[in-house]
């Protein structure tokens, strides 16, 4: 499973977040709890980017093209596809907050793409977060990799 480069800076900010001071390797004890938000704010894309852009916030460029906004709270990120992604125009915007062992991600997504264009990058969103909460829970079989500007989470070497 691959992510696109638009979604990377977030899941280096996550990994960040439940990383903390360098530790001996060995399993997590911090559990990933993922939810889905129902409303972004914002009735299209463009009105999302404009308004984070609108207070000042800088967008950290990937490279195909994508963007990601990290807001003072340091807790909220948004990501922008890019515009040859499949899934253009869309946002997600994740919320993260930590409680003792546990550290929790709200995604909210908004896709004017197609449908089934729609559907896919949400399922894909979802299917790396997963498998993301499998390595931080110490699962052997999750493997989560960087090789350039993406991140691949499975099984495979």
């Amino acid at each position: 499973m691959s992510w696109p480069a638009t979604l990377y800076a977030t899941v280096l900010f996550l990994l960040c977040a439940i990383s903390g001071p360098a530790r001996p390797a060995e399993p997590s004890t911090t559990k990933l709890v993922v939810t889905e938000g129902r409303d972004i704010g914002y009735a299209t894309v463009a009105d999302a980017r404009a308004n984070l852009e609108s207070l000042g916030l800088k967008a950290a460029p990937a490279s195909n093209g994508g963007v990601s906004f990290l807001e003072p709270d340091n807790g909220t990120a948004w990501t922008f596809v890019a515009k040859d992604d499949p899934a253009y125009p869309a946002v997600v915007r994740y919320v993260y907050t930590r409680s003792p062992g546990v550290l929790h991600a709200e995604l909210t997504i908004l896709c004017e793409a197609p449908a089934a264009q729609c559907e896919k990058f949400r399922g894909d969103i979802l299917g790396n977060l997963a498998q993301l909460s499998k390595k931080m829970a110490g699962d052997p079989t999750a493997n989560c990799r960087v090789n350039g500007s993406a991140m691949k989470c499975g099984a495979e070497p």
